[in-house]
């Protein structure tokens, strides 16, 4: 998958305001940027620095570029205020939500490294797993705060196979199985239940690989309570769309399921739940101010729909 056209703000474009509050977090005027180069905000996404040699990274956005995303960071800072330290992730320094005019703006700890490259290799699935490993241990139970329920969250989403019933140019091999498919996505939500605080959106984009080969995870804007198996089966989703060949996706499906003590049953129902999402959503138009995000949801559909086709772990569905 190539990477995502930028279509970001910088920090040069910010409103005055906004950028006195950024330099006084700093505590320096900023004399260099790096700007991210994945994910798909419409908003200013840098690393900033200052001459001392101080820098965080920015987020901030403002409703006139995408009417949703200020409300995601707003999600954001809100779970990262409840977040206890120590962990794998880029840590709050500040953040402000209270302009009149909109913008909403978060200043987080730079992390000195790149976004998890692609292709996914065996090793970076293994640092994955291991800061996925961090996170259920010290966000079991999950931070006091009113969280919502993985379930509620992806009723929705995975409910998306009932509107494909009746799609025209639905893959035929899917189209022979919807039923089945519909009763996978529904027992998903089933087994989600549990007391873990889950990230629930994470890509490549959204890891950091710091120089000492640590993954980082950062963009915490959809975060719910639910079974901490959730995150890393949706990560797998990545390990069979984008990983290099000789990746064996099902045997770390495998080991997710033994590494939380369930079978691989639950993790295929939620992919497909998360199938039937990326076909539905991806017929719909670019929303506004994403001009790539509709390209990416077609193509995890292709790689899940010809994952579906051979895993040993879906041949129920197979056999259909």
């Amino acid at each position: 998958m190539t990477p995502a056209v930028r279509t970001r703000l910088d920090f040069a474009e910010l409103p005055a305001h906004v950028r006195a509050w950024v330099e006084g977090v700093l505590g320096a005027p900023v004399v260099r940027t790096a700007p991210a180069s994945g994910g798909y905000s419409p908003g200013v996404a840098e690393g900033l620095f200052a001459a001392d040699g101080s820098a965080i990274f920015l987020k901030a956005v403002h409703p006139g570029r995408n009417p949703d995303s200020p409300a995601l960071l707003r999600s954001e800072l809100r779970t990262l205020r409840g977040m206890p330290p120590g962990l794998p992730i880029a840590g709050l320094i500040a953040g402000l939500d209270e302009w009149p005019d909109g913008w909403v703006a978060l200043a987080l700890e730079h992390v000195p490294g790149q976004q998890a490259p692609l292709p996914w290799t065996d090793a970076t699935i293994e640092a994955a797993l291991t800061s996925l490993g961090e996170l259920r241990d010290a966000l079991t139970p999950a931070p006091a705060a009113e969280w919502e329920d993985a379930a509620e969250v992806l009723r929705g989403m995975f409910g998306c196979w009932s509107q494909l019933a009746d799609a025209a140019d639905l893959d035929p091999w899917l189209a022979r199985r919807h039923a089945a498919l519909e009763a996978a996505a529904d027992d998903a939500l089933t087994e989600l239940a549990g007391d873990t605080l889950l990230h629930l959106d994470l890509r490549a984009d959204n890891l950091m690989l710091r120089t000492d080969g640590r993954l980082i995870v950062v963009d915490w804007a959809w975060a719910v309570r639910g079974a901490a198996w959730l995150d890393p089966a949706l990560l797998a989703i990545e390990f069979i769309s984008s990983a290099e060949p000789g990746v064996d996706a099902d045997a770390w499906i495998a080991r997710i399921a033994a590494d939380h003590g369930i079978g691989t049953t639950p993790i295929v129902h939620a992919l497909v739940g998360v199938l039937g999402f990326f076909e539905h959503v991806g017929r719909r138009p670019d929303p506004p101010g994403l001009p790539t995000v509709r390209e990416f949801q077609r193509f995890q559909a292709a790689a899940l729909r010809d994952w579906l086709r051979t895993s040993r772990h879906a041949r129920e569905l197979q056999d259909g």
